[in-house]
Formats: C-alpha cells, sequence, structure tokens
C-alpha cells in the first residue's frame, strides 16, 4: 500500500508537469491515474497508510476526474490544453491534493507500516 501510495503521489504531480505532459500525453496521465485508483481500489485504501484527509483528496479528485476526463483532448502539445477548461481544473486540482499528500511525504517502499 505504501508504494500505491507513492504512485499515486507521483501521478498527481504528473498532470501539472508540462513536461510529462509533452512525452507521454494526456491520455497516459489519465490512464496512470486509473491504474491505481478507481471506485473499488478507493474502498481499499485506508489508515494508516492514507491518512483520512488524503482519502478525502483521494476521491475528490477520483470524482472530478471521473466527471471531466472525456472533456480533455488527448494531446501532447501544451498548446491544444491552453484553453480547455476540464484539462486546467484537473491541474489545479492535482497540485491542490498533492500539497495534501506532500504533508506526511513519500513512505518507505521497503519496510511495511502496520
Amino acid at each position: 500500500m505504501q508504494r500505491l501510495r507513492n504512485r499515486i503521489i507521483e501521478i498527481l504531480d504528473t498532470f501539472s508537469n508540462e513536461e510529462c505532459i509533452e512525452k507521454i500525453g494526456t491520455g497516459e496521465i489519465i490512464e496512470q491515474w486509473y491504474d491505481y485508483v478507481d471506485e473499488d481500489r478507493l474502498d481499499s485504501y485506508g489508515l494508516p497508510i492514507f491518512s483520512n484527509e488524503e482519502l478525502k483528496a483521494l476521491r475528490r479528485f477520483h470524482n472530478l476526474l471521473e466527471k471531466s476526463y472525456q472533456k480533455v483532448p488527448e494531446t501532447w502539445a501544451l498548446n491544444d490544453l491552453s484553453g480547455n477548461k476540464e484539462w486546467n481544473i484537473l491541474v489545479y486540482s492535482a497540485k491542490e491534493e498533492l500539497k495534501i499528500f506532500q504533508k506526511r511525504g513519500r513512505m518507505d517502499e521497503e519496510n511495511e507500516i502496520t
């Protein structure tokens, strides 16, 4: 679970990383989120690996993505995203939710927390 949490942190950061957008594109960034977060997985994430605040952040971002991902162009060009309201909101939200995860930071991936 600690590794999954760290990957989620990385993906939230990827949403606002323009270099990543140009390398892997919006479609892949969104797909990476769904590799680690969906309705079933959300129910399996819990304490102590995720704080209550982090769980709320996960659900907020996931719900926002669910409502808006179809309106985001699949692109590698930043110019294609400049006027896309949905992408801009996702980027802003990812940055805000990432701040919540950064309070506790990344977790050790070798020693399991129990």
